[in-house]
C-alpha cells in the first residue's frame, strides 16, 4: 500500500523547504540568497573558472548563472574579466570582499548543517551525503 510519508519525492521536497528555511535563515545579515551563496562556494573552490564551467558544476543554465553572477557583482562579491583563452567568453573571479565573507558565514552555515543532521550519527551522515550525492549526479 502506497505511504507518502515513505515516499522518496515527498520526503526530499519536505527536507528541502525545512534545509532552505534554516539557511535563509542564516543568510539573511548578509543580503544573500540561497543560490548566490551556493555560487560564490562553488568560486570559493574553483576562482577564475568561466560562466560555462560554473553552470555545469552547479548544473544550472546560462540565463540562471549569468543572473546571479549579476547580483553577486552589484554585492561586490565577484568580478567578471575576458578569459585571455577565450575573447568570448567570461572568467569570475571572487573579490577580497566575497573571500572576506567566505569566513564568516562558512561558521553560520556550519550551524545549519549540524542543525539539519542532529539526529544522526557520524556514519549515518557519510552515508547520507553519498547517496544524495549518487541522486545529485544520475
Amino acid at each position: 500500500m502506497f505511504n507518502i510519508e515513505e515516499w522518496l519525492p515527498f520526503l526530499l521536497a519536505k527536507t528541502y523547504q525545512h534545509t532552505l528555511t534554516l539557511m535563509r535563515s542564516a543568510l539573511d545579515e548578509f543580503k544573500l540568497t540561497p543560490p548566490q551563496f551556493v555560487t560564490l562556494a562553488f568560486l570559493w573552490r574553483r576562482d577564475g573558472i568561466n560562466q560555462q564551467e560554473l553552470g555545469t558544476l552547479m548544473n544550472v543554465d546560462r540565463t540562471t548563472i549569468s543572473g546571479l553572477l549579476e547580483r553577486l557583482e552589484r554585492l561586490e562579491l565577484v568580478q567578471r574579466g575576458q578569459d585571455p583563452r577565450d575573447r568570448r567568453s567570461w572568467v569570475i573571479f571572487v573579490t577580497k570582499k566575497g573571500k572576506a565573507l567566505k569566513e564568516k558565514l562558512l561558521p553560520k552555515l556550519d550551524r545549519v548543517s549540524k542543525e539539519i543532521s542532529r539526529t544522526l550519527t557520524l556514519k549515518e551522515q557519510e552515508t547520507l551525503i553519498k547517496l544524495l550525492n549518487k541522486i545529485r549526479l544520475a
